[in-house]
């Protein structure tokens, strides 16, 4: 069997990859294989624990590519041979194609910890079965322990304490969690939002065994304490998926993704990498990053669907802004671009503004949260370089001007003279908007720097 275009992974990246070719090349036939019949919406995972009534309802439905005109295989490819330009499926089929992309995603990371695989220990899975009885066995446990502070330890943390009566605990290496995402002042608000909803959580720490025979049931950490669980939940990250283009002959990076050019080609040609399993370059310093985000992976889709045949958009992916967004507590967290604290481990000079206001205005209005705005910016030329917010839901989409002002290439002066939309029931105030008062914040320090 012949198909112009085939798409190897069913997640963000490579939905939105067919569709885009379908749409750009509506002649070709799109074929995209899956190997998770069952397929959720990766972002709102936590949320199915609870938030969500029923787990069906975040399922990653086929509907958009059907209505495309786009074949959908589920199956796992099993081998590539990229000079016949055909790959093999685990029924025993063949398929051959004209372009290949590669959007097979990450695989969660399992720490080399004893006892990783006792039952009640679970690992994030992409799968609406896997989920249910994630589901069904949190909705038993009464010590969950949850192993790394990052984004998705930290809302399966919120996520349970809101409905559990379990004890729950988070443990992360680091000495705050969210810290790769946020400065401290963020992250001890986070911190507290949680501790506040009874999680109890172990920074500087690290498992160094899982306990039980039959069952887990407790965590034992490095400072010899030891933590009862009946369920543990491994958090810590995932890894690339690509074992079939490496196995294929691709080029893969020192930190194990696919290497890809400025349009998503990998080392082979008529070869595209997409997604989480594709090399991530930060904005800044164009050094590899492992920040997979669904919002990363639809931006390269569209690009690499649109180019697939040959380059027709000259826009090229300068670089992951890493915008990250969550919600805490009730709180919502927000972050684009490079940290104070990242700056100071890449050797950026920087200068920092910070504003707090209501998010309406009056600030007595119904729904009314304070607002809190950093912005950070390169010392003496004013650069944009990143920013981190938090209050209520349109920090949600405040952090996206945030985001596209650092592709953009704004500096302080541009924010500062920033004209807005505001009214009283959706934003604070024009005469004391966080966003432009921390950027004029910074200006001042900018402007005594340079007396």
């Amino acid at each position: 069997m012949e198909c112009n275009v085939i798409i190897v992974g069913g997640g963000p990246a490579g939905v939105i990859t067919a569709l885009t070719a379908k749409s750009v090349y509506p002649g070709k036939s799109v074929c995209l294989i899956k190997n998770i019949g069952d397929g959720v919406i990766p972002c709102a995972i936590p949320y199915m624990l609870n938030t969500i009534p029923d787990p069906e309802q975040n399922r990653m439905g086929n509907q958009p590519l059907e209505q495309a005109g786009i074949d959908i295989i589920v199956d796992r490819v099993v081998s590539l041979d990229t000079r016949a330009e055909k790959i093999e499926l685990e029924s025993g089929g063949e398929l051959e194609y004209e372009r290949l992309v590669l959007a097979t995603g990450s695989v969660p990371f399992l720490p080399p910890v004893p006892g990783s695989y006792l039952p009640g220990v679970h690992t994030i899975e992409k799968s609406l079965s896997a989920m249910h009885v994630l589901r069904e066995e949190a909705g038993k446990a009464k010590d969950v322990v949850i192993l790394g502070g990052g984004f998705i330890g930290a809302e399966f943390a919120d996520e349970m304490a809101q409905y559990s009566e379990a004890h729950i605990h988070i443990v992360e290496m680091l000495p705050t969690i969210l810290e790769g995402a946020f400065d401290d002042e963020f992250c001890q608000e986070a911190a507290g939002l949680l501790t506040n909803s009874g999680v109890t959580i172990h920074t500087g720490e690290r498992a160094i065994s899982i306990d039980g025979s039959q069952h887990v049931e407790g965590v034992t950490l490095e400072n010899g304490k030891k933590i009862p669980a009946d369920m543990v939940i491994i958090g810590v990250g995932g890894r690339p998926n690509v074992e079939l283009a490496a196995n294929a002959g691709l080029l893969i990076t020192e930190s194990g993704s696919i290497w890809v050019d400025s349009y998503l080609r990998t080392s082979t040609e008529h070869v595209f990498a997409v997604g989480d399993c594709a090399l991530k370059r930060d904005f800044f310093t164009r050094r590899e990053v492992p920040v997979w985000l669904a919002s990363t992976a639809t931006a390269e889709a569209r690009i690499a669907g649109t180019n697939i045949y040959g380059i027709r958009v000259l826009r090229q992916i300068q670089g992951t802004v890493a915008a990250f967004s969550t919600r805490i507590g009730g709180v919502s967290f927000a972050s684009a671009g490079l940290t104070c604290r990242a700056c100071e481990r890449d050797g950026f000079r920087w200068v920092s503004g910070e504003a707090t206001a209501p998010d309406r205005h009056p600030g007595v209005l119904p729904g009314a949260s304070p607002l809190t705005v950093k912005l950070v910016f390169a010392d003496r030329g004013g650069a944009l370089l990143g920013g981190q917010m938090s209050g209520g839901s349109s920090v949600g989409e405040l952090i996206n001007a945030v985001a596209i002002g650092i592709q953009m290439q704004l500096n302080v002066r541009d924010l500062d003279m920033m004209q807005i939309a505001t009214h009283p029931l959706l934003t604070s105030a024009p005469t004391v908007h966080p966003l432009i008062n921390a950027a004029h914040r910074a200006l001042e320090k900018l402007r005594i720097c340079a007396q």
